[in-house]
């Protein structure tokens, strides 16, 4: 089972913090991003999960509008910035699919943490990056979330 976390492309500065859209460099972010490794998770997920706030949303409309897919959108309550990553991690330790989660940080980057075992801080995920996991183990009492091992990480604007 897999799950990927996309950070949401770049989005302009404003108020109110939830209704900033993308910028033209999020814009080209998802762009590139629907050339190449978007384009992996589609494949196996039942759906593009996002946060409700614009900029996610958005992310999500563009990369299933670039890469032509048919995967509906959907909601996930708990995905945005300051919710508890605990919830969306326990949820992710017991699903049985492959996931593909567009949210914000610090939410996803401490989601991500939480699955590998690392200590808080120890993941940077950049706007527009996607990480790809793999559970190793389902969740037990030594480890409530499963056991996981990062597959790879990219970074769309990596080389700009």
């Amino acid at each position: 089972m897999r799950v990927y976390l996309l950070r949401h492309a770049d989005a302009v500065a404003g108020e109110p913090d939830p209704m900033r859209d993308l910028s033209p460099k999020g814009q080209r972010q998802v762009a590139d991003l629907a050339k190449g490794a978007g384009r992996t998770p589609l494949a196996t997920v039942r759906a593009i999960e996002h946060s409700p706030l614009v900029r996610a949303v958005r992310t999500a409309q563009m990369l299933r509008m670039l890469t032509g897919s048919p995967l509906p959108l959907k909601v996930l309550p708990g995905m945005e910035p300051a919710a508890a990553p605990q919830k969306t991690a326990a949820q992710l330790g017991k699903t049985r699919r492959d996931r593909l989660l567009v949210g914000h940080n610090p939410h996803l980057a401490t989601v991500a943490e939480l699955l590998l075992g690392l200590p808080t801080d120890g993941i940077r995920l950049r706007k527009a990056g996607l990480l790809a996991l793999e559970r190793t183990q389902r969740p037990s009492r030594a480890h409530p979330y499963g056991g996981w091992r990062l597959l790879w990480y990219v970074v769309p604007d990596f080389a700009k």
